[in-house]
């Protein structure tokens, strides 16, 4: 263990916790849980960042580089929201950019670590798909229809079908290496580098739990998907933020353990 956590660039004695399956339903209930203690704020504020996201993501030319930066920002702050309910704090609104008072600049680089990944898992399709893959982001691009894309990949030749699978492996080890890093780079301190190590880590000793996790979310926004007015993504969107809150508090309680909540959130651990 010593060796793992060098690896990750950590000095500690404690461990990355390999939790059971049962805990990704246990997530999921005590996520909801939390934002229980304030619903009104704790809904409201993940709407508030994630329309700020959105609004930068308008910005002319420099639209999607600002919103990666601002993304990270804003996850760090709904987690200080989330330490505010589960600490039995009053929940402020100034919370929310707590990104931009602390390790704002290595919250920031992962923003800039997310962009580098993305383009990199671009090309990697384009170089493997050759012109046939060219060809297809051609027609996407001339067609809103998501349909479109999947009968495309369905027809199209080997070559393309291996672009996308290489596209959307590279995409999913950058999304578990970058889920928890800016939660442990705002609370820990660690360095970028380090937080996104661990990220990978602890996703990886977790991938059973978090497989039933990201089941069963798939599942309740499909039950959401039915009501009106875009209500199931106003309930989806700070459920999934909470509910990964209480995953990092699980998996990485060594690195950041509040005496009053530690031992609540462990206490029905199956």
């Amino acid at each position: 263990m010593e060796r793992l956590c060098t690896a990750i660039g950590i000095k500690n004695q404690m461990e990355i916790k390999k939790l059971n399956a049962a805990r990704g339903w246990i997530w999921i209930k005590h996520g909801y849980q939390l934002l229980m203690h304030n619903p009104l704020l704790g809904i409201s504020t993940s709407l508030i960042a994630a329309a700020l996201i959105f609004v930068t993501l308008l910005v002319p030319v420099a639209g999607p580089m600002l919103a990666v930066i601002v993304a990270p920002i804003m996850l760090a702050g709904y987690m200080r929201i989330c330490r505010a309910l589960e600490e039995g704090e009053e929940v402020e609104l100034g919370h929310l950019f707590a990104g931009l008072k602390q390790h704002t600049s290595s919250l920031a680089s992962l923003g800039g670590f997310l962009m580098l990944g993305l383009i990199i898992a671009s090309a990697l399709m384009f170089i493997v798909g050759g012109d046939a893959f060219k060809t297809l982001m051609e027609q996407m691009q001339a067609s809103d229809d998501p349909q479109v894309f999947i009968d495309a990949i369905g027809n199209a030749g080997g070559q393309v079908a291996l672009a996308a699978l290489i596209g959307f492996s590279f995409v999913m080890v950058l999304v578990i290496a970058w889920q928890y890093a800016p939660i442990l780079v705002f609370f820990s301190g660690i360095t970028p580098v380090a937080a996104l190590r661990a990220s990978l880590v602890g996703t990886l000793r977790n991938i059973v739990p978090y497989t039933v996790y990201s089941l069963l979310m798939q599942l309740i926004a499909l039950v959401l998907s039915v009501l009106p007015f875009n209500l199931g993504i106003i309930i989806l969107l700070p459920l999934g933020l909470a509910s990964l809150y209480v995953s990092y508090r699980n998996i990485f309680p060594w690195l950041d353990a509040p005496a009053t909540t530690a031992e609540t959130i462990d206490s029905n651990e199956a």
